[in-house]
């Protein structure tokens, strides 16, 4: 139902009620606007562990005694080589995680018969 003045056309009534509805509008797109969401961060890429250095003159896993052999890998190591074979670990990070048939916990690289072998502690 609509409420004109005597005289008025529907027109001018609803000129009246259409600027209200702008006045609305416009006051709602000049709200402030919530505060975006904190991005959530990206987790670290994953690195590849690094390959260990090439062979050098002599034969692989060739050592002395037991400070010539090192872990293979950089994190949770399974085998020994030559320390010139030591693989770069400057950028590596591992986890803290006592992981099965490795040199983890308590593991060791011995030098037998002239070559390199992992020392697994006992579980």
């Amino acid at each position: 139902m609509s409420t004109r003045l005597p005289g008025q056309s529907f027109f001018e009534g609803a000129r009246g009620r259409l600027g209200a509805v702008l006045l609305g509008l416009v006051a709602s797109a000049c709200a402030p606007k919530p505060a975006p969401a904190e991005p959530v961060p990206e987790p670290p890429p994953v690195s590849e562990p690094p390959k260990p250095a090439p062979a050098t003159a002599g034969g692989e896993g060739e050592c002395k005694v037991d400070a010539d052999c090192v872990p293979a890998s950089c994190c949770h190591p399974a085998s020994c080589v030559p320390a010139a074979q030591k693989p770069d670990c400057t950028d590596v990070m591992c986890t803290m995680q006592c992981a099965p048939n490795t040199l983890d916990c308590g593991g060791r690289c011995a030098c037998e018969a002239g070559s390199c072998k992992a020392i697994f502690a006992s579980p």
